[in-house]
């Protein structure tokens, strides 16, 4: 230990192999290896994320850009500028809904609530949708 770790009262906790020293890999400590199509989607994902980040900022641009052209303008800078807006809205819009169904697609599936419900036979289903009460 060096002596400015021991006057700050550092202490030294003891180094473990977490491998062993033997010359054959050891399977369970290998990672494992992507192939090549989940590298390549993996790779477009980044693509993807990066083209809409670049929309945006793009739209944000012409948001602005518009706006200062609008007030120095006006008359059809000002429409052009609602439409602008309104594309950014939609854009807006149309990540968000793809985020949720990302979200939901990647939302892990606890299959303990799936049967908690009791079944109904056929007739029990017919006689709700109908209106009318259980029989005896």
């Amino acid at each position: 230990m060096s002596p400015r770790l021991a006057e700050r009262g550092a202490m030294v906790a003891p180094v473990v192999a977490l491998r062993p020293n033997s010359g054959a890999a050891n399977p369970s400590y290998t990672a494992p290896v992507a192939t090549p199509t989940q590298q390549m989607f993996h790779q477009s994902s980044i693509r993807a994320r990066h083209r809409r980040r670049r929309v945006l900022v793009m739209l944000i641009g012409a948001v602005l850009v518009s706006f200062v052209l609008a007030i120095y303008f006006g008359g059809i800078a000002l429409l052009v500028h609602l439409l602008i807006d309104a594309i950014l809205l939609a854009y807006a819009m149309a990540l968000v809904q793809h985020q949720r169904m990302r979200e939901e697609r990647l939302k892990p599936i606890d299959v303990g609530q799936m049967h908690t419900e009791p079944s109904r036979s056929g007739s029990d289903l017919w006689g709700t949708a109908s209106g009318s009460q259980n029989r005896p």
